[in-house]
């Protein structure tokens, strides 16, 4: 499972009341995409509410592809946003922290580790698979970064 399967909406009843309508917990379901990203359901939210999603929209959603939201895009920019708060130095609770405040978005910091730790174990397979097909530049690069998540 992903890790942006297991990352959830803050205050999810709240927004499903100011909404009058249900959709997932999960940050990336296709419904909460569509519920959360159409004009309508904007304004219905809270000055404050409005504007993480729109932050949220700005920095994950903004994709040219015909099948945005749902092209994979998003995800993809999520996974590199928390890799960027790990290698600045963050840990899984601060990292839930800061998406909370950021995003209104959470996860379960075990969830967070357990993905970050993935992480570490496939730079580590790329770099010695680049060792054994002579691509010392890539080894180097994935070195490089598995060392940023440590």
């Amino acid at each position: 499972m992903a890790i942006t399967d297991k990352i959830y909406i803050k205050n999810h009843r709240q927004l499903v009341s100011q909404l009058e309508r249900s959709f997932p917990k999960s940050a990336f379901a296709g419904a909460t995409l569509d519920v959360l990203f159409n004009g309508e359901s904007l304004a219905n939210l809270d000055d404050a509410t409005q504007d993480r999603v729109l932050d949220f929209a700005e920095d994950f959603m903004d994709c040219d592809c015909e099948s945005a939201p749902h092209c994979g895009h998003p995800e993809e920019k999520f996974v590199s946003y928390l890799l960027e708060l790990r290698a600045a130095g963050l840990g899984p609770d601060a990292i839930v922290d800061v998406m909370g405040d950021d995003y209104m978005l959470y996860a379960y910091p075990g969830d967070v580790l357990s993905f970050l730790d993935n992480s570490v174990r496939t730079l580590e397979a790329i770099e010695s698979l680049a060792d054994v097909d002579g691509e010392r530049e890539i080894a180097k690069q994935a070195q490089n970064r598995r060392e940023q998540l440590l």
